[in-house]
């Protein structure tokens, strides 16, 4: 293919995708993550909007592919990337190699990573996290074990580095073996998480740390270590060469950074992001210049003249002992515009789901009585293992009459 050109990259479970990214990254090709498991209808829609030319054939073994240095590649070759889309329909984000090395020696500056060091990839490389974990073993040294989620602690057993969401490790937390001694680094990501399982973490000798970041600033953009106590919205200090500022007319998030991507795709063409970023993510800046993240500002919605803010729910659900994760969305209300509806999962047990006292009455101990969702509803089966929920899918999903079972 030529230098320029965009080519997919179908993406199995468990291989590594190095051999064959850094094969295609040496001819100067921008290559299209396509998760395995989109079904056709929307493997070919993303296919079609990317304008991609070809398809590229799995590399297994190409040992020197895995040892080049990307700052030689042409400058042409990058990465696109579908975001999650929690909030809205998937965007395709390019990001040149640069970014990516810039972000794998800025992150090192808060979590060091190199020879000698393992990182436990259970996250899907389609997505930023996962690709940046081969990415740092590129660029700095250090291996990458493929495998699964980590169940139990023994599972980490070797591993110096982990990415964890909220879910998997408060899994984790439930088994009374203690975490490996090899561990130097949890990354706790990917959304909302409570401060009653952080402070578990810490007390367990965890060596565990906040971070925050995006599709768009090749992953993390602000980290830092989690002691007992930090709330729940600490998401760390900015980066080193990063800059953090907050809008103060609507607390938006604007980011500055050599990690940017180049911008997103439409129709195959590539339209440039500005600088700086706005991230469309509130948060602050506390007296110690790090940065708390309090939700989303396509999240939010009026209800009776108040601004309601999901994220702020759904740490209040975390808290609470039967509820393993949750995710809660806005729905038209005749008579106060909008309402909070809650999509919760529950906490598995030996013998099965746990006794599930009234959500309500205990949400109330800690909310304003406006912020208690008029409704909880059970997660559906196939939303329950997605590491994030796509919030603007369930919306729809109730506004389209699909009915769910009741909790409370």
């Amino acid at each position: 293919m030529n230098a320029g050109a965009i080519v997919a990259y179908e993406i199995v479970t468990g291989e590594n995708p190095l051999p064959t990214l850094c094969s295609a990254w040496l001819r100067g090709e921008r290559v299209l993550l396509v998760s395995k498991n989109h079904s056709a209808v929307a493997r070919q829609h993303v296919l079609n909007a990317a304008r991609v030319s070809d398809m590229l054939q799995t590399i297994t073994h190409d040992h020197a592919a895995q040892k080049i240095n990307l700052d030689a590649c042409p400058p042409t070759a990058s990465v696109i990337i579908e975001t999650s889309g929690s909030t809205a329909a998937p965007r395709l984000i390019e990001l040149g190699l640069d970014a990516l090395v810039a972000s794998a020696h800025i992150g090192a500056c808060a979590i060091a990573f190199g020879p000698g060091d393992l990182w436990h990839a259970s996250l899907p490389a389609t997505h930023i996290g996962g690709l940046m974990i081969h990415v740092r073993s590129l660029v700095l040294g250090g291996a990458v074990r493929l495998a699964g989620a980590p169940k139990c602690w023994s599972d980490l057993n070797g591993v110096t580095h982990v990415s964890l969401v909220a879910a998997q490790l408060a899994r984790l937390l439930e088994h009374t073996n203690q975490p490996p001694s090899s561990l130097k680094a949890v990354m706790l990501g990917g959304g909302p998480s409570s401060q009653s399982l952080r402070d578990s973490a810490v007390r367990q000798g965890l060596p565990l740390f906040a971070t925050y970041g995006m599709t768009e600033t090749a992953s993390q953009v602000a980290t830092g270590p989690i002691a007992i106590g930090d709330a729940a919205t600490l998401a760390g200090a900015p980066l080193p060469g990063i800059q953090i500022s907050i809008d103060s007319s609507n607390n938006e998030i604007l980011i500055a950074s050599p990690t940017l991507a180049r911008g997103t795709l439409v129709n195959g063409a590539l339209v440039p992001f500005t600088i700086p970023l706005r991230t469309r993510d509130v948060g602050f800046i506390d007296a110690h210049d790090r940065l708390h993240v309090s939700g989303r500002l396509d999240a939010m919605f009026i209800s009776g003249g108040r601004n309601i803010q999901p994220e702020l729910i759904e740490r209040a659900l975390a808290e609470l002992p039967c509820v393993s994760s949750s995710c809660v969305v806005g729905i038209a209300h005749e008579k106060w515009g909008m309402r909070p509806v809650a999509f919760v999962q529950l906490v598995q047990s030996s013998h099965g789901k746990v006794p599930l006292n009234s959500l309500a009455a205990q949400l109330r101990e800690t909310l304003e009585p406006f912020l208690v969702p008029d409704m909880f509803l059970e997660m559906p089966p196939e939303d329950a293992s997605r590491m994030k929920y796509s919030r603007s899918e369930l919306a729809q999903r109730l506004a389209q009459g699909e009915r769910f079972r009741q909790l409370d």
